[in-house]
């Protein structure tokens, strides 16, 4: 078989037709390496430079070019920039660092922990008439796009297969109120809940909008993280899930399906096999993370079902294998995904989410 450029390979595979090799992806928001995974790897190769942070809540670091072209990663990203008008600026407590994002959401990172999490909310005691003055972020804030077309374009005229991860309704909106108040209300003040999704999807359909009009051109895969199920099954119930989410995120994937011709992708965790049906009537494509660790969550029965109406994306553990695997088991692990996931394309390798900091480099090394 001839030897495809990455572009090629992951436009192949996702295509459902088979490529020269599986394609490789590291670096997305969900598909990236935390810093103390990376230094650690870092120092294995003998790489000596300062690490740069790519996202800050989940601590993700930018991989240097050398180490994705050691690897024989496929994918490169482009992300959407906060606004210049925000000001990032973090507060310092004796226990912790904090910030507040566009939104009001305020996150925080214990010293001796490794994320930022969301602890304070700005809808979190609204009602649906307060909703009218709560003050939306600017999604036609143009320093968010500024060079980001030029940046795409590189990366496509180098041959690679460019990508990006976004933020979805229902995570977006559960950050606004806290997640406590967002699957009560779900039951209990419906009509609240539904005024919220509204209002974040306005602003989400927008800001993609816009993005898009800059780098769409260029884009292989769109990715929108959605996450809505926990290790056993949905994270509510199914009915809520069709009526509240699904209608938004099918509005949602509609928009960006019109600015690029770049393939959807939805990424949720956890035990997701109850919705895959839904994630294809709303228009999803490729399936991240496969948590081949949650229930109803194997790849070869998942290939099996679907494997010829969605491609999938991730599937190296991340829970047992990678962080407490042997070097052994974990090539056996990625042999093990490329022959369930694999065969007649339809299949890009990654990690299950991103490498955590307890990965040990020989791992990380031995799965690329």
């Amino acid at each position: 078989m001839e030897t495809l450029s990455p572009r090629e390979r992951v436009e192949r595979a996702l295509e459902h037709k088979e490529p020269d090799r599986v394609p490789i992806d590291l670096g997305g928001f969900q598909s990236g390496i935390t810093v103390i995974a990376y230094e650690k790897l870092k120092e294995k190769l003998g790489i000596k430079r300062p690490t740069r942070l790519s996202e800050r809540n989940q601590q993700l670091a930018v991989v240097d070019e050398e180490v994705l072209q050691a690897f024989g990663v496929d994918t490169r990203y482009v992300f959407p920039h906060s606004p210049s008008s925000w000001n990032p600026q973090e507060i310092e407590t004796p226990h912790s660092k904090a910030y507040i994002d566009e939104w009001g959401v305020r996150w925080e990172k214990p010293h001796s922990g490794y994320y930022y999490d969301p602890v304070g909310f700005p809808l979190k005691n609204a009602t649906k008439e307060a909703l009218s003055g709560y003050r939306w972020p600017n999604p036609n804030d143009k320093s968010r796009f500024s060079g980001l077309k030029e940046e795409a374009r590189k990366f496509y005229e180098a041959g690679f297969a460019v990508g990006t991860t976004v933020s979805g309704v229902f995570e977006q909106g559960s950050y606004l109120v806290g997640l406590e108040r967002m699957l009560v209300d779900m039951v209990d003040n419906p009509k609240f809940i539904e005024a919220l999704l509204d209002g974040v999807l306005e602003v989400l359909v927008k800001l993609y909008g816009n993005f898009l009009e800059e780098v769409g051109a260029y884009l292989s895969f769109f990715e929108i993280w959605e996450d809505v199920s926990t290790q056993n099954g949905p994270l509510f119930s199914p009915a809520l899930y069709r009526k509240m989410i699904k209608p938004r995120t099918r509005e949602l994937i509609a928009a960006v399906r019109k600015k690029t011709r770049a393939k959807i992708a939805l990424h949720s965790c956890g035990s997701v096999f109850w919705a895959i049906d839904d994630f294809l009537e709303i228009g999803v494509e490729v399936l991240n993370p496969i948590q081949v660790s949650a229930a109803h969550m194997d790849g070869a029965v998942l290939k099996e079902k679907y494997g010829d109406r969605l491609s999938f994306w991730g599937a190296i553990d991340t829970q047992r294998v990678l962080p407490q695997g042997s070097v052994a088991e974990v090539e056996e692990e990625v042999k093990r995904r490329i022959d369930d996931l694999g065969r007649g394309g339809g299949y890009m390798l990654a990690a299950v989410h991103n490498i955590q900091p307890d990965v040990p480099p020989e791992n990380i090394i031995t799965m690329f």
